[in-house]
């Protein structure tokens, strides 16, 4: 999520196929999964007509990637695009976003220079300690009376999440004024229908844009069922209280919601669109009002083949050399058994057992076919009690699902295998196997298992010299006991596939804390199935390892259990005395909430919060010099020398990452890296106090370019700047204690 154990399922198999749509689709260019995609679309849409007598229903369009050959001219595609009856929502390197009726789809296959057309990924969700060991507070400092030096004025933060309260005082300033500057939904119901919000190079970009104040506290909650967005959002820029506060409390907030709930009902599997078009709006959005900007994503996804070559990871790696400023949560399956893979040595076959909700992706690192078949294994006896007919992605692949509640009466090409999974999902099951535009196979698979211990079996065979890769969506590949019949997962390559790139910053978690106090009064510690992690250390659940194309990750860490942060108090689930205020911390008296919670999720936004200070530092760091700074002051430490993978380059460090950013280090060598412990400061009538230090300290100022101004003994607890010095930022050097930075008027 990611939080540490929700898994946002976006099953196609929510949408009963009963009778597939007789469209006619380019099996080369359009893969098993996205026809499925497709046709359940068209039946849903078909129903919808049927039932519905409300004249301002829309027909839902599918939401596709377009993939143009390197040398196209995708301008002119978009041009045919729209000739076609579609519409292009943003273009990013050589992949167009379409918003296509059904119809239209074989007409844009057509097109010279299309090679493939794709639905996006299944995606999921993956402080004020935070401040204080990420040394935020040695920036900021607001607490203990030091005059804010950085506090991410000037800087757009940027958030793509859902459960934002629009209204919560984390998103207000001192005055009470709303900090949120524009909210964007990408995608929204059908009663509403989609309306162009901007136009991006002659691209319309479309949804719902609400751009004032007005239209902002009005809407209060883009959703009532979560809370995510809204700790994310406070992480990375809330504003400052006595029990919480974001890393970057004066930034200017643009949320984009991307995880409404009641989408599932009519959408199906276009959350990564969604994702890359609220990427496009928040930096149109800060390029026309002149400001730096950072995007942080508490989310990814399994289905890629982890190398940099999907579809989406590709984009998000040009978005970020286009100097994207983004922050990613690397993921929550750190302590999961969810990655298997198998060198064919002959035409051989890799068996797994796959427990949990099995939503896993495989694919072969060379073109060629792969066979998949699913197995179902006895509860009681452990043993594989039946196997499907073998499935290939030879001649276009082929697709299979069903929703089966008791009353079932869908068709499928497979009955053998309907009629065995049903019984054991009492669900829905949908799976594909195909062909993808580099010619390498791909299965997908997502089910559930009702029937207690019972589990799914996977058998993929690929010709010898192939390679085979598979993921878990938050489920685990075992053994069964007592045979070595399957093969075991490890998760030591749980990175998503989306920052895999090798550009990306992807960020894990650690442990600043292990237990907090509701406001019940109850003990919450976190849940690491081994005890409790130990200060200090990565946290249990953080996702890591080295990708296919070589790439390690994390990037970088910052605290990521048991953070503080703001919830959405419109979120029903706060409504039960008993249950619900179990990761509440504190309700004041507008009812208004701050509560606990884990994940990378937490994690990402704490970066993107330091990134901002640092560009409201120098507004020109590019993407690369953010990445430098971060490699060069991340804290190393005997948690980090012990498991270096799981920390990346280290734990972020604000305050040494902003005195690199502005060069002090260099213009002035004698500068300590770190603050001194329990001084405090603060500036009057021209004099800089500083309580916490004896009498004699001498005390050093010097401009940030290195100029020293002031150099004098501490006395009576403060010591005098030049008359006249110009209002801006100075370097304080106090004895051998530390430095600090501070801001004089």
């Amino acid at each position: 999520m990611m939080k540490k154990k929700f898994k946002l399922l976006l099953l196609l198999a929510m949408i009963s196929a009963t009778a597939m749509a007789q469209v006619q689709f380019d099996k080369v260019k359009i893969p098993a999964d996205t026809r499925l995609y497709l046709q359940i679309l068209e039946k849903g849409n078909r129903q919808m007509h049927n039932r519905s007598k409300d004249a301002t229903v829309k027909q839902q369009e599918a939401k596709l990637f377009v993939s143009c050959a390197p040398d196209a001219d995708t301008k002119a595609i978009e041009a045919q695009i729209k000739a076609a009856g579609a519409k292009p929502q943003g273009t990013i390197g050589r992949y167009i976003m379409v918003s296509a009726p059904v119809s239209a789809v074989s007409k844009i296959a057509d097109i010279d220079g299309v090679t493939y057309i794709s639905k996006g990924p299944s995606v999921s969700r993956k402080t004020l300690l935070s401040r204080e060991v990420t040394g935020v507070n040695k920036v900021l400092q607001g607490t203990d009376g030091l005059p804010q030096a950085f506090t991410g004025k000037g800087v757009v933060v940027g958030v793509i999440d859902g459960g934002f309260d629009l209204l919560h005082p984390s998103f207000k300033d001192a005055e009470g004024n709303p900090r949120i500057k524009a909210l964007y939904i990408p995608g929204i119901s059908r009663k509403e229908g989609d309306e162009v919000v901007m136009t991006l190079e002659g691209t319309e970009l479309a949804g719902k844009a609400y751009t004032t104040p007005e239209e902002i506290l009005e809407l209060g909650t883009d959703e009532k069922r979560d809370s995510h967005g809204s700790h994310c959002a406070a992480i990375a820029a809330g504003s400052t209280f006595d029990w919480a506060g974001g890393m970057a409390p004066d930034a200017d907030l643009v949320l984009c919601s991307c995880f409404i709930k009641e989408w599932d009902e009519d959408d199906t599997d276009d959350l990564a669109y969604r994702v890359m078009q609220s990427i496009l709006y928040i930096r149109d959005y800060a390029n026309r009002v002149g400001k730096p900007y950072v995007i942080s994503m508490s989310l990814g996804s399994h289905d890629g083949p982890h190398d940099g070559t999907s579809f989406a990871a590709s984009m998000l790696e040009q978005l970020a050399r286009e100097n994207t400023n983004m922050t990613i949560a690397i993921g929550n399956e750190g302590n999961l058994l969810g990655y298997v893979t198998r060198t064919y040595v002959g035409n051989d076959t890799l068996h797994t057992a796959v427990v949990g909700a099995p939503m896993s992706y495989a694919f072969t690192r060379k073109a060629g076919d792969m066979t998949f078949q699913v197995g179902i294994i006895d509860g009681e006896t452990k043993k594989e009690v039946w196997r499907s007919q073998p499935l290939s992605s030879a001649d276009g692949g082929c697709s299979f699902m069903f929703e089966f509640d008791g009353s079932d009466d869908t068709t499928t090409p497979y009955e053998d295998i309907r009629s065995h999974l049903a019984p054991l999902s009492k669900a829905s099951v949908a799976f594909s196997i195909s062909t993808m535009e580099d010619g390498r196979a791909k299965m997908s698979f997502t089910g559930f298992s009702s029937l207690g211990w019972s589990k799914y079996a996977f058998h993929i065979t690929c010709p010898e010299n192939n390679i085979v890769d598979m993921w878990g969506e938050g489920n685990e590949f075992v053994k069964i006991p007592g045979s070595d019949y399957y093969t075991e997962g490890v998760s030591n390559k749980s990175m998503g596939d989306f920052v895999t790139g090798g550009t990306i910053i992807s960020v894990g978690s650690w442990a600043s804390r292990n237990e907090v106090v509701n406001i019940k009064g109850e003990l919450v510690e976190d849940d690491n199935p081994t005890g409790k992690d130990e200060v200090g250390g990565y946290s249990c659940f953080s996702s890591y390892g080295t990708d296919i194309a070589g790439h390690d990750h994390p990037f970088v860490s910052a605290p990521g259990t048991l953070i503080i942060s703001a919830l959405n108090h419109f979120n029903s689930t706060y409504s039960s005395e008993e249950y619900g205020l179990d990761d509440v911390m504190v309700k004041d008296a507008d009812g208004f909430l701050w509560g606990s919670d884990s994940g990378t999720s937490m994690s990402a936004p704490t970066v993107a919060g330091i990134i901002a200070l640092w560009l409201e530092a120098k507004p020109d760091l590019t993407y690369e010099q953010i990445k430098e700074t971060i490699a060069a002051t991340a804290t190393k430490d005997e948690f980090t020398e012990a498991d270096p993978i799981r920390y990346g380059h280290g734990k972020i460090d604000a305050y040494k990452g902003l005195l690199h950013v502005l060069g002090l280090p260099s213009s002035i060598p004698t500068l300590s890296q770190h603050q001194p412990k329990g001084v405090t400061f603060r500036m009057k009538e021209g004099r800089l106090f500083i309580e916490g230090a004896e009498n004699g300290t001498p005390i050093r100022i010097y401009t940030t370019d290195g100029r020293l101004v002031a150099y004098a003994p501490l006395s009576e607890g403060s010591v005098s700047l030049p008359v006249g010095s110009p209002a801006g930022v100075y370097a304080v050097q106090v004895g051998t204690l530390g430095s600090t930075l501070i801001r004089t008027p």
